[in-house]
């Protein structure tokens, strides 16, 4: 499983692997870069064969990008 985070002047490739790993490690780079204005806001693009898991992280991320910010 693979996650591309991209942002202004900002890209991130995320690898995993599980599906787990892959959505532990894309939320910590997305509260991380929620913090910088010059990045956010982000696409997020996910790329693999399983397209349920590609639906479940997409659903997933969606919720973490809608969250308020808890700092």
């Amino acid at each position: 499983m693979n996650v591309v985070i991209i942002g202004k002047h900002y890209e991130c490739r995320v690898f995993g692997d599980t599906e787990a790993e892959t959505a532990d490690a894309a939320e910590l780079v997305l509260h991380q870069l929620r913090k910088q204005h010059r990045v956010w806001p982000v696409q997020i693009h996910i790329e693999g064969d399983d397209v349920g898991a590609m639906h479940r992280l997409a659903a997933y991320f969606a919720d973490v990008t809608a969250e308020p910010d808890l700092d």
